[in-house]
Parts: C-alpha cells; sequence; structure tokens
C-alpha cells in the first residue's frame, strides 16, 4: 500500500545508465507500518481530532483494524498449517520407524530361513554322501 503523498527521488548517473531510486522513508517516519505494526492504529481514540484530521485518524483506524485482522488470520493460519507439518512429520517418523523394525524382523527371518534352508542343504548332502558310501562298501 503506498501513501499518497510524493516520495523523495534520487537520480544518479552511473556507468554509462540513468538510475533512478525512490527515498523509501517518508518524512514523518511512519512509512511502512502496515508490514511491520499491522494493529498499530487499530484501537486509536480519535478524540479531540475535528474536520480533515478526524476524518484521517478514522480512515487510519480503520485500515489498521482491517489489516489487524488479516494480520491475526494469517498468523493462525501458520500456526494451524506448522500443527499439520508437526502431526505430518510424526507420522513420517513412525512410518519409517515401523518400516525399519519390520525391515529387521524380515532380516532376521530370512537369515533365520538362509539358515534352516543351509543346515538342510548339509544334511541332504551328508546323507547322499552317506548313501554313496553304503552303496560304495556293498558293491566292493
Amino acid at each position: 500500500m503506498s501513501s499518497s503523498y510524493l516520495r523523495p527521488l534520487a537520480i544518479e548517473m552511473g556507468d554509462d545508465q540513468l538510475v533512478i531510486s525512490f527515498n523509501q522513508t517518508s518524512p514523518s517516519g511512519l512509512e511502512g507500518w502496515e508490514e511491520n505494526d499491522p494493529c498499530r492504529y487499530a484501537n486509536q481514540s480519535c478524540k479531540g481530532k475535528m474536520f480533515g484530521k478526524l476524518k484521517s485518524c478514522r480512515r487510519q483506524r480503520e485500515k489498521s483494524q482491517a489489516l489487524c485482522k488479516a494480520h491475526d488470520r494469517k498468523l493462525a493460519e501458520t500456526k494451524k498449517m506448522e500443527q499439520e507439518k508437526q502431526l505430518l512429520l510424526t507420522a513420517l517418523q513412525h512410518n519409517v520407524t515401523d518400516t525399519a523394525a519390520k525391515q529387521q524382523t524380515a532380516s532376521t527371518a530370512m537369515i533365520a530361513g538362509a539358515a534352516i534352508g543351509g543346515v538342510a542343504i548339509l544334511g541332504a548332502l551328508v546323507s547322499r554322501v552317506a548313501k554313496k558310501k553304503k552303496a560304495k562298501s556293498k558293491t566292493a
């Protein structure tokens, strides 16, 4: 939101180009209150002011109230988004932990299965070798 007042202008001549910049500070020093402190004038009293000052004061108060409400809504929305983000991070962490536990269980089961399978294969080989030895000893 810009002020209706004219802002001071600085014109400089730089490396083959003209640089024009606007001075961002106003003489009153109140420039930027809308962004920095939107609730600054929300509760201001316009008592004792007359004519143009009263109208200006009321306008500024109404503007500040509107900006303050919008600012509060934005803060509430940001807080809600942070809470949802925290919930999602917690759920993700739980899922990762749960998946890791299941993976560990699966790995343990796979190792146990491989060990049992290895023992079974070893047992079958020993049994076969033993049968061959018996068969050779009977024929010899």
